[in-house]
């Protein structure tokens, strides 16, 4: 039997049975939109994590006290026999030949008070280099300056931190209160919004050493780097590392991270997620399979003295087998490729309506979607084609 005669038969089936048939590819729509959906959500959270971190430099260095495995996001503070100081920052000033800059870390909450306004907010001790690691860009006034990390009592807000206590009111050079003390607002950082969960805008930035006070802590809470290059990330560790060993008594007590490494490390995180998620959706792909299956079972009985009809005048088990495989890989083609294209389609709204999270859905879950979708019809199609065709004819012609 020609193939366009085959197809033609399987088309006259669904339209005769119009609704049954939209029912049976309603399983396969879902199980392949749910599929596309799931691994571009996955992929989708990827790149916008990959992108925050991107944003902020892959040439970051982290050195926090503690010795922990390298593999993990970050170590927990303290465990050090020898706890990190200013006196560690300005040796890897003065030795390291890979370091663009380099600051030491206290970190701490704090109450910012103004007449009858006052804020929460965490409270970042640094000095004037924080503005190029962590690229902070100040809207009024300025940052530290190296003068002032003698520990003199100045302060710079974040802007959602000015805009809280001073309004449209310029606070540059007006005496603010943190826990008590005063201290005069030189800068306003400019307008940076939220990344990776965490916004610039909240915080009040003072020199370390008035954060020390403040805190009433002589530890830091940790040392923040930027590397030249990116190439030259891997010698800046190993720098950090002699450095900081040689002053603490040959005792590597202390962990170097790397932005890059944690990037590499949140990247095997969500692929690995987006995998699992892909593997989940296929769950629903085979319930759309066995559907198939169902429908096409109750197809054959329906039509078992169209089969001895057909039979009767000379069409093989072949023909038949073909004919009801063909009908089962149709509904799954069909259904997979209404599935495709809805799902497709609302990755790129969801785009549209918020580019930063780009969910587009990636090609290369398409063309596996749209094959898996044809290989279930082939599936769970063959053992109620095989059945159709091993029907006698005589049994047909005879069935009520």
């Amino acid at each position: 039997m020609p193939i366009r005669e085959i197809l033609v038969l399987a088309l006259e089936s669904f339209l005769a049975n119009k609704l049954r048939s939209g029912l049976t590819m309603l399983g396969m729509i879902i199980g392949v939109g749910a599929v596309v959906l799931l691994v571009s959500i996955g992929n989708g959270a990827r790149n916008y994590i990959t992108s925050e971190f991107e944003g902020l430099g892959t040439n970051l260095i982290s050195v926090q006290p503690g010795r922990t495995d390298k593999k993990t996001m970050g170590p927990p503070v303290g465990g050090a026999k020898e706890k990190l100081t200013l006196a560690d920052v300005d040796a890897l000033e003065r030795q390291s030949l890979n370091l663009e800059a380099v600051t030491g870390v206290m970190f701490g909450s704090a109450s910012v008070k103004v007449g009858d306004r006052t804020v929460n907010t965490s409270l970042l001790g640094s000095n004037e280099q924080l503005t190029v690691i962590l690229n902070i860009r100040i809207q009024a006034g300025e940052f530290f300056s190296p003068e002032v990390e003698s520990g003199r009592r100045v302060v710079v807000l974040g802007f959602n931190v000015a805009r809280q206590l001073f309004d449209e009111e310029n606070p540059i050079g007006k005496l603010v209160k943190i826990n008590g003390s005063e201290h005069r607002v030189i800068g306003v950082t400019a307008k940076s919004g939220q990344s990776l969960g965490f916004n610039m805008d909240d915080l009040t930035f003072v020199p370390t050493r008035t954060a020390m006070r403040l805190f009433n802590d002589d530890r830091l809470f940790g040392i923040r780097a930027r590397a030249k290059s990116r190439v030259s990330v891997d010698d800046a560790v190993a720098e950090i590392t002699e450095i900081l060993t040689h002053r603490h008594n040959g005792e590597e007590d202390f962990t170097v991270l790397t932005q890059y490494s944690m990037l590499q490390t949140m990247e095997t995180i969500l692929g690995m997620l987006t995998y699992v998620l892909g593997g989940i959706a296929m769950i629903s792909m085979v319930v759309g399979g066995i559907g198939i299956m169902n429908i096409m079972l109750v197809s054959v009985t329906e039509r078992t003295k169209e089969i001895g009809i057909r039979r009767a005048v000379g069409a093989r088990q072949l023909d038949i087998l073909k004919q009801f495989l063909a009908e089962a890989i149709a509904l799954s083609l069909i259904g997979g490729s209404i599935g495709l294209l809805g799902s497709v389609s609302l990755t790129y709204l969801v785009y549209l309506a918020a580019p930063k999270f780009d969910m587009r859905a990636p090609v290369w879950i398409m063309i596996p979607a749209f094959g898996i979708s044809a290989l279930t019809g082939i599936l769970f199609g063959v053992w109620p084609a095989r059945k159709a065709a091993r029907i006698e004819t005589i049994d047909a012609l005879r069935f009520e």
